[in-house]
Formats: C-alpha cells, sequence, structure tokens
C-alpha cells in the first residue's frame, strides 16, 4: 500500500519542478518588473510625508501631482497631459530596450514610475485623508494600473530585446531571427502599448470629467 501510494506521489512532484521552471521562464521577467513598480510605490508613498508644493509642481510633468492645475483643464487638456507623460515613459523604455546597455536603466525607469505613482497617492492621503484615499482610488488608479500593466509588459519586451543586443555585440551568441525581423517584433510590441496607453488615457480623461469635481481637494 505503502509502494502504490508513493508511486501516485513521485509523478505529481515530477510535474512540479517543469511546471516551476516553465512558469519563472515566461513570467520571471514581468513578476521581476511588477516588483520593482511596487518598490518604487513604497518609496514614493513615504517620500510624499515630506513633499511641498514645489516638488509636486516639478514632478507634474511625468506624474499627476499638481492636482490643482489638473482640474481646472479641460477634457481635451486632460487627455494631453496624461497621454504625453505615458508616452514618454513608454519611450524611454524604447529607448533603453534599442540599446546594449539598457537593461539596468529599464529597472530604474519602472521604479522611477512607481516612485511617482507612491507620491500622488501617498500626498493625498497624507493631505486629504479619506477623500484623498477615495480621489486616488475613483479617479486616478483606474487609468494608472491599465498604464502601469502595459509599461511592465513592454519593459519585458524592451529587456529581451537589449540582452540581445548585449549578446550580440560581445560576440558570445546570435540570436535565432535577423536583426530587422527583431526590431520589427520590438516596434510591434512598442505600437500595442502605446495603443493600451491611448485608452489608459481616455480612462483617465473619463474618470476626471465625471467625478473629479465632486472633489474638494
Amino acid at each position: 500500500m505503502k509502494g502504490f501510494v508513493f508511486s501516485l506521489a513521485l509523478p505529481r512532484t515530477r510535474r512540479q519542478k517543469p511546471d516551476l521552471k516553465r512558469f519563472l521562464h515566461r513570467y520571471g521577467l514581468y513578476a521581476l518588473f511588477a516588483g520593482l513598480l511596487l518598490l518604487g510605490l513604497a518609496l514614493g508613498a513615504v517620500y510624499a510625508r515630506n513633499a511641498d508644493k514645489g516638488t509636486l509642481r516639478a514632478l507634474d510633468l511625468l506624474f499627476t501631482t499638481n492636482l490643482d492645475a489638473r482640474l481646472s483643464q479641460s477634457p481635451v487638456g486632460t487627455f494631453c497631459a496624461c497621454f504625453a507623460s505615458d508616452f514618454l515613459f513608454l519611450l524611454g523604455a524604447f529607448l533603453l530596450g534599442a540599446a546594449a546597455w539598457g537593461i539596468p536603466f529599464l529597472a530604474a525607469l519602472v521604479c522611477f514610475k512607481g516612485f511617482g505613482t507612491g507620491v500622488t497617492a501617498g500626498w493625498l492621503c497624507v493631505c486629504h485623508a479619506l477623500r484623498g484615499a477615495g480621489f486616488y482610488l475613483l479617479v486616478l488608479l483606474p487609468g494608472t494600473f491599465v498604464f502601469c500593466t502595459a509599461l511592465i509588459g513592454f519593459a519585458g519586451a524592451a529587456h529581451r530585446f537589449s540582452a540581445r543586443q548585449l549578446w550580440r555585440f560581445v560576440g558570445r551568441a546570435q540570436p535565432p531571427l535577423a536583426p530587422k525581423e527583431e526590431l520589427a517584433r520590438f516596434g510591434s510590441r512598442f505600437v500595442s502599448a502605446l495603443g493600451v496607453t491611448f485608452l489608459a488615457s481616455l480612462l483617465d480623461t473619463l474618470l476626471w470629467t465625471l467625478f473629479a469635481g465632486t472633489f474638494t481637494l
């Protein structure tokens, strides 16, 4: 009876190890970038406790930190501001991915995005308590979540493309695809991420238009 139970358990153990390796191979890089984003988010939330208005205005080009100015904008202005800030991060990831030395800077870019998101969320909660938390959850978080998902996915593609350029540069290995084909695929991923960013900006604009006026910050 013990041998029968052992024979049933053994294949199950053998199946688990390849599954874990396959999971890490496919999603480990995305999990790493998600962790870096969350690390930046935590650091930004801590930093927000001592942030002043001048710092928030300086960061508004990349993040939604100058809420007074954003609340006075038209829907078109809100869309342009949201799309422009997200586009800069995507463009930065594209350029770093195209460089053989871009891998460590990709990690810093994703962490910095999390930092700015944490600054915004932390400042709203510290200065406006429950009203600020409600404003962030209802108005800012949905579009931010959609874009951060797209950024993490594209950062993974940029990391792989940069790694291939590095291996080609040092002459250690030749990737299976031709450089033009690799660049075409990488460009296609950028266009797809840009489309998701466009939708995230539309969602931001819709939520700002519908609900931002109901909050007095």
